[in-house]
């Protein structure tokens, strides 16, 4: 083979390299681990929050989401991960929704809320997060 065809296959070989570094998954920073483990917990509660009609709790609940999801939304800005950031803006919107609804005492908006909040987890969960062997990954 001359040293031209030698030559381009490196510099293809070096180029697909760093196309998958720069795609490769990577580990959450751990305030964001900490932020998604609360959220995980805080749904839990909120469904026995929602059948018990505690008001105040599920207002507390959608609070908490408020915390996780503006920190959240500070990785993904900080990671240009645009999508990511605009189904957590999703998931504050559906947060703020929710802690209206518990104040007023709406069962109807605070189950339309919860939904929409879902929504946006799941939504978000399916293009940007992997299971791998020890924990997750964002994609």
């Amino acid at each position: 083979m001359s040293k031209r065809k030698w030559m381009a296959i490196g510099g293809a070989a070096v180029l697909i390299m760093a196309v998958s570094q720069v795609m490769a998954n990577e580990k959450p920073t751990a305030a964001l681990q900490d932020a998604m483990k609360s959220n995980g917990a805080t749904i839990q509660k909120l469904g026995k929050d929602v059948d018990a009609k505690s008001y105040d709790a599920i207002a507390e609940d959608a609070a908490t989401f408020k915390k996780n999801f503006g920190g959240a939304g500070g990785y993904f800005t900080t990671m240009k991960m645009d999508d990511a950031l605009g189904k957590c803006k999703m998931a504050f919107g559906a947060a703020n929704d929710l802690e209206k609804a518990a104040k007023a005492k709406d069962d109807m908006a605070v189950a339309d809320a919860r939904k929409a909040l879902g929504a946006a987890c799941g939504g978000c969960h399916m293009a940007h997060r992997e299971k791998v062997a020890d924990g997750f990954e964002v994609k």
